[in-house]
């Protein structure tokens, strides 16, 4: 019984091994257009990046689109990420674009598995939960379908939250580096959070998130000296961009202020520090990084509408609220019922594609049901344990 225990994990590492072989050696046949949109961008980006050029050249950008990639339509596709992006993807430079689709769409699915049971946790073994309500939910099909690098943003803050309730800072930091990939979709959640660590003085994490970046910035320095200005051009060309974003901003645009909508976020990110500080006694991390992504996707000023995936975070509290009876069984079932409809007008919402910014509603939803949710959780916490906080 011993061995058995002990080689469990042996074989289980082997099959994993196998498996990648496999499909490494016959990668699969998607269908044209199927994981490949805005990962053309990024391919790209970093295909220049690896090869010592500048990765925000729109010039370049499009040659390499269009002569080594499958994108077919005129315009040059921006990938509007950071340069850590690029050192995630440079070993997929070296591959062929068409055979890198085939392994980054089965990666994300990974990868959304493995962060959805990372943010649900230890709330009891119904695992199926979160896995359904991941894998269901609208934004992550949408960002399946289009090749998105978010997946690699959910799963940095899962395991930051994971590795810290497993008492391993040093991991835990290193996984928040994920999340400086697309910057604007914790534009509020990680500055906060890094002031946390510093207020609480937790070095390891602190130090855990500072080497890996360190790392990345050898590498990028190695690879291409000046990226520093190619990575203001991508942000210059990101915020003087004006376009429909499923946020505040996107609305400012529709009403012809083209501009106003660019700093709300500064006044949102005030806002949120201020809260830090008056609320000492009574911060909960969680609660803080599910009201402030949800906030952030709110105020951001640039977004689109599969951004939302960081959603999941919120709403698999929600779901983990359910599951524990932390709310009443009235509200129990019109949070779930809620959720089902909200995610099917979604769906349908894509069917005639609309702009972008006809989708600022959801993460305005779930916010609104969390804060309801979340005042149920601790009247009735406070009405059976009125000694423990919440």
């Amino acid at each position: 019984m011993t061995q058995t225990g002990k080689s469990s994990p042996i074989v289980k590492l082997i099959l994993v091994l196998l498996l990648g072989a496999f499909i490494l050696l016959f990668p699969i046949s998607l269908p044209a257009g199927a994981g490949d949109r805005d990962l053309q961008a990024y391919w790209s980006s970093a295909y220049l990046f690896a090869h010592g050029e500048d990765f925000s050249d729109p010039i370049r950008l499009g040659e390499i689109e269009h002569t080594l990639t499958t994108r077919d339509n005129p315009e040059t596709l921006y990938s509007w990420f950071s340069p850590i992006g690029n050192v995630v993807l440079l070993p997929f430079s070296v591959l062929s674009f068409n055979r890198v689709v085939s392994y980054w769409l089965i990666i994300n699915i990974l990868v959304l598995f493995v962060s959805s049971l990372l943010i649900w946790g230890d709330t009891n073994a119904r695992k199926w939960i979160p896995l359904l309500a991941a894998f269901s939910f609208s934004m992550t099909v949408y960002s399946l379908v289009f090749g998105q690098i978010n997946f690699l943003e959910v799963l940095g803050l899962a395991l930051f939250l994971s590795l810290s309730r497993s008492n391993r800072p040093y991991l835990a930091g290193a996984g928040l580096v994920l999340t400086t990939i697309k910057p604007h979709l914790v534009i509020l959640t990680l500055p906060i959070l890094l002031l946390d660590l510093l207020r609480k003085k937790e070095w390891k994490v602190l130090v855990g998130f500072a080497v890996p970046l360190i790392l990345c910035m050898i590498i990028l320095f190695a690879f291409y000296p000046p990226w520093i200005r190619s990575f203001a051009n991508v942000v210059t060309s990101g915020m003087g961009n004006v376009r429909e974003t499923p946020t505040l901003t996107g609305l400012l645009v529709i009403l012809g202020k083209y501009t106003i909508g660019k700093g709300i976020w500064l006044i949102a990110l005030l806002g949120g520090i201020v809260w830090w500080l008056i609320s000492r006694k009574d911060w909960n991390r969680r609660r803080f990084i599910d009201l402030s992504l949800a906030v952030g996707l709110i105020v951001a000023p640039v977004g689109w509408s599969y951004d939302q995936i960081m959603l999941l975070f919120p709403i698999l509290s929600l779901l983990a609220w359910v599951v524990k009876g932390s709310v009443p069984p009235t509200t129990a079932k019109a949070i779930v019922i809620m959720l089902i409809l909200a995610n099917l007008f979604a769906y349908l919402q894509h069917i005639s594609t609309p702009s972008d910014v006809w989708y600022f509603w959801i993460p305005l939803f779930v916010l609104d049901l969390y804060l309801v949710a979340k005042y149920d959780v601790q009247t009735r916490a406070l009405k059976y344990h009125p000694i423990e906080s919440v």
